[in-house]
């Protein structure tokens, strides 16, 4: 049976699982569901993920939610290559990294999310929250120091860490944030990451139509 990937091409986090399956070489069904209709809270979908939140993976009998694990499931079943695994290390430091970043990727995303201000875009009459700015300034600084160390985000080798962390600064391009003069290694970085040869199948045109939407929004809210 195909994998199949509850999913939303809008949502940074499931593009981040895409990254993760079509870096894997897996073959994969993707089942949109519709956020802003509701689609995650009917009786169908709670009874798969009773957490209504997306994305979420079906793998013959077995499901599991959450964008970060999944990822990690994906590669300790699937991920063969040369004896060991590459995107999420079986080596206990090197996977030591890749969880620390995983975790710190939460922290990452929350705080761009609110400077990006989607849930008052959307649902209310709000804008981008440019008080946040400091703050996203702080976490530019933070990858700024970790990226000084090493060439992707937890090591020498491209891992799941650097899609899920990268899914965090992408938000960013919602509202033509450009503002990386002081973090050359951060955008170095980004750049490898935008460079690689599944990314945009995985996040591009998600990213337009959410750009497009985002800023609709945000142009009508502040007449």
């Amino acid at each position: 049976m195909v994998l199949q990937l509850y999913t939303l091409n809008l949502s940074p986090p499931c593009r981040a699982v895409i990254m993760t399956l079509k870096a894997l070489g897996l073959e994969f069904e993707e089942k949109a569901v519709d956020v802003t209709k509701g689609e995650q809270l009917t009786p169908e979908y709670l009874a798969l993920n009773p957490r209504g939140k997306i994305p979420f993976l079906k793998d013959c009998d077995f499901l599991i939610g959450e964008s970060r694990a999944i990822s990690c499931y994906l590669c300790n079943k699937y991920e063969k290559k040369n004896g060991g695994n590459l995107l999420f290390p079986t080596d206990p430091e090197q996977r030591g990294m890749v969880d620390q970043f995983l975790y710190i990727s939460e922290c990452t995303y929350a705080c761009v999310a609110s400077y990006v201000n989607i849930a008052g875009v959307f649902f209310g009459n709000g804008t981008t929250q440019k008080d946040k700015i400091p703050e996203v300034k702080k976490v530019l600084d933070l990858y700024e120091k970790y990226l000084s160390k090493s060439t992707f985000i937890a090591g020498e080798n491209l891992t799941i860490a650097d899609f899920h962390m990268s899914s965090s600064l992408l938000l960013l391009d919602l509202t033509d944030y450009n503002d990386f003069d002081d973090y050359p290694k951060t955008s170095a970085w980004l750049a490898k990451i935008k460079a690689l040869p599944y990314f945009d199948a995985c996040n591009k045109n998600g990213m337009k139509t959410f750009k497009n939407a985002y800023q609709m929004a945000v142009k009508r809210n502040s007449k």
